[in-house]
């Protein structure tokens, strides 16, 4: 059965609790990425915004056309982590909840 953004939602925050921020992060941009591909699209269709979700995110980051806080949210996320293995991320649950909301009140889809 194919994982639904909210699987990786709630599995980003279980693993966040238990200190896995790494794979939090991951599950984190699957989870942003399943919002923006509902809403700009995320694939192989010349209409999308990227094709697949890590490009999604750096795009996203980037693109002046989305408020700050949500383009902050995509650079944390897709951040690649420094010498000691930290990433700007610190808080990956919450990125992706800023960039899930706000894709949310775009367009409302059954997000299950």
């Amino acid at each position: 059965m194919a994982r639904t953004l909210q699987d990786e939602i709630d599995e980003a925050r279980q693993v966040q609790a238990a200190g896995e921020i790494g794979r939090a992060r991951t599950c984190a941009r699957r989870a942003a990425g399943m919002a923006m591909q509902v809403t700009v699209g995320i694939g192989s269709q010349a209409t999308d915004y990227a094709p697949n979700f890590i490009l999604g995110l750096r795009r996203l980051a980037a693109d002046l056309h989305f408020p700050e806080n949500v383009r902050e949210a995509a650079a944390r996320l897709v951040d690649r982590s420094n010498k000691e293995r930290q990433s700007a991320s610190t808080n990956p649950v919450h990125d992706g909840e800023i960039i899930i909301e706000f894709f949310q009140k775009l367009s409302p889809p059954n997000w299950e």
